[in-house]
């Protein structure tokens, strides 16, 4: 009975310290930047405060193939609203020339179109960098702090029984 109860109370406290060695989600996720989907794309945020790609390059610097994604997210993007831009105007000046001449207002407005059409695209090539930057980041966030935070188990027999020792690496 007695040995039934020694051996319980030892597993219970072996189980329990695996607990406590855990780290919880919020300690995990301190770091990382996580992703909620809206309406046209993404929100990324960080400790629960929204950023923006050019906050989100910053934090990326000393994560060369993350900062990588991102510079080329931020041109994309950059790209897409001088697309938006001009086509939007181009497109515009054709509506207006339309009424005196519809053969000139058809092309405006089709070049117009052809101009919003590519800053929906580089749009979505953006997006598309934006999400592997931060896939990248999350995962070099993810290698560091399992590489840092290692629990060493050593169990030993000596003359007074065993002996658990467990340390940090």
């Amino acid at each position: 009975m007695v040995r039934k109860l020694l051996l319980a109370i030892a597993l219970s406290c072996l189980l329990s310290s695996g607990a406590f060695a855990q780290s919880p989600y919020h300690e995990l996720a301190k770091d990382t930047i996580i992703t909620r989907p809206v309406l046209f794309g993404n929100i990324y945020l960080l400790d629960g405060k929204q950023l923006n790609i050019q906050v989100m390059q910053w934090f990326m610097t000393d994560h060369p193939m993350a900062h990588d994604q991102i510079r080329v997210a931020v041109v994309s993007g950059q790209l897409a609203a001088v697309s938006y831009t001009v086509g939007g105007m181009i497109f515009l000046g054709g509506l207006l020339i339309r009424q005196d001449d519809r053969a000139a207002g058809q092309d405006l407005m089709l070049m117009g179109g052809a101009g919003i059409g590519a800053g929906l695209l580089f749009t979505l090539v953006s997006g598309g960098h934006q999400r592997k930057a931060v896939q990248l980041y999350n995962e070099d966030i993810r290698k560091y702090l399992n590489s840092s935070a290692r629990v060493e188990w050593q169990v030993g027999f000596t003359g007074h029984g065993v002996t658990l020792m467990a340390g940090l690496e």
